[in-house]
């Protein structure tokens, strides 16, 4: 019974993103979405509570994967600059892709209109970024980097990483960055990363 439940409750996402993708966020409903599942409200609500948490489902399953991939890239018994430099070259890669960069437009432009935006950094980005605190952490203690707030480091990694790009990208200035550049860029970040937390 409860397989079958969460095949109609998968079903519903993907149905759901199809709404979203057709008329996007602000023009979908919860009548919509119920109308194109074929039920009624009532069961939609018995598995979302709302029409954010449905949408924070659609963009975990559409490009949430994407991210996990490069959070999975490392390895804590990895060399630390091989292991950051295969982090940040993917989660460059990923940052690139049209789906993510709509998907943060969007949480951008709900953010102080709804609950839409915290619902996203909670699934998302805080889940993501916390294992990598994890492993800078595991790296702290193995002396390999300087003591420190791992996640305070984690986040300045992913500032030194997005920082010759992430504008450019968002306002769609940079659309398309060649391999070898965002390789480049993912060495010097991790540089700037490892000298700041190097040993002392």
């Amino acid at each position: 019974m409860r397989k079958k439940s969460e095949e109609r409750r998968q079903a519903m996402i993907d149905i759901a993103g199809e709404v979203f993708n057709e008329i996007g966020f602000e023009g979908a409903s919860m009548a919509e979405i119920s109308a194109r599942i074929g039920g009624s409200k009532a069961t939609l609500y018995n598995y979302f509570s709302s029409k954010e948490e449905i949408f924070v489902e659609v963009m975990m399953k559409q490009v949430g994967c994407q991210f996990e991939e490069a959070f999975m890239a490392l390895r804590t018994e990895d060399d630390l600059r091989v292991a950051l430099v295969r982090l940040a070259r993917h989660y460059l890669q990923v940052i690139f892709r049209p789906e993510v960069i709509a998907v943060k437009r969007l949480a951008s432009y709900y953010a102080g209109r709804s609950e839409l935006g915290p619902m996203l950094y909670e699934r998302g980005p805080k889940r993501g970024w916390t294992k990598i605190a994890d492993f800078l952490k595991v790296k702290m203690d193995e002396g390999k980097l300087r003591v420190s707030d791992a996640w305070i480091a984690a986040l300045q990694f992913r500032a030194l990483v997005e920082a010759e790009w992430m504008e450019a990208r968002m306002l769609n200035v940079v659309t398309e960055v060649a391999p070898q550049a965002l390789q480049d860029s993912a060495e010097r970040a991790v540089d700037a990363f490892i000298y700041l937390y190097q040993p002392r």
